[in-house]
């Protein structure tokens, strides 16, 4: 149970998550250190963007939180129907378009991703709305505010300003059309000035995690990565979409 809250209208905004612990959980959020997974299938999403994953918070130790979520009486399992009846007209498109599921079942994949992650998001507690609250607003907030990190953070496109674009796809075990894993670290660092980690499976690229911290309730910057890297050489595969 989440103690009593301040109005989000009244929270200082210059606190930074991780840095207190007396703080209001609705006006800095309590598991401050967050992951934003954005991912390339080349199955999935616009051949010039990278899908997302999730954003994923953790303890302010980047220790990962129950994989049960932190809230059961929010486990939602119907998040289609609750963002196509949301004030959001057009979170459904961008949500299918930039946040497919590579099983086919989006509505059981953003379901997971709630129940697991957005559940732990104190400052989305409803509670935190005070007499404001409406029914699931706080799912639409959710999506819609990692769409937008998404877009403010769009890997494809700072990669492509250091010059790393997809390739065409090679056959054999080892294609010869790859990136080292520094060429994709200097590309981030040089549009955001702090290095991602970069996930592959064998040589293929599967996702980039940028790591946040939070400026008052929900303004996000990039911090130095606290995982670990999988990859040596880099397959960035075009995709067949």
């Amino acid at each position: 149970m989440l103690p009593p809250h301040t109005a989000p209208g009244t929270c200082p905004i210059d606190t930074i998550s991780c840095q207190r612990t007396d703080i209001d959980p609705c006006c800095s959020p309590q598991n401050g250190l967050l992951v934003l997974a954005q991912q390339w299938d080349t199955r999935w999403g616009p051949s010039d963007q990278f899908t997302v994953h999730g954003l994923w918070p953790d303890t302010c130790q980047g220790k990962q939180l129950p994989g049960s979520g932190c809230d059961h009486t929010r486990a939602y399992s119907n998040i289609t129907d609750i963002l196509s009846s949301s004030n959001d007209p057009d979170i459904i498109r961008d949500m299918n378009s930039l946040w497919p599921s590579n099983k086919g079942d989006n509505n059981w994949f953003w379901s997971h991703e709630w129940v697991k992650h957005g559940t732990c998001v104190t400052t989305l507690h409803p509670t935190c709305y005070a007499d404001s609250y409406l029914p699931y607003q706080e799912v639409t907030e959710y999506f819609r505010s990692i769409l937008d990190l998404r877009a403010k953070y769009n890997v494809y496109a700072a990669l492509n300003a250091s010059g790393i674009v997809p390739t065409e796809p090679e056959t054999g075990r080892r294609p010869k059309n790859t990136y080292s894993l520094d060429q994709f670290k200097q590309a981030i660092r040089d549009a955001w000035g702090v290095e991602p980690n970069v996930k592959c499976r064998g040589r293929q690229l599967q996702e980039v995690w940028l790591w946040f911290q939070v400026r008052g309730r929900d303004t996000y910057y990039p911090v130095e990565p606290r995982g670990q890297d999988t990859c040596h050489r880099i397959s960035y595969q075009q995709k067949s979409t």
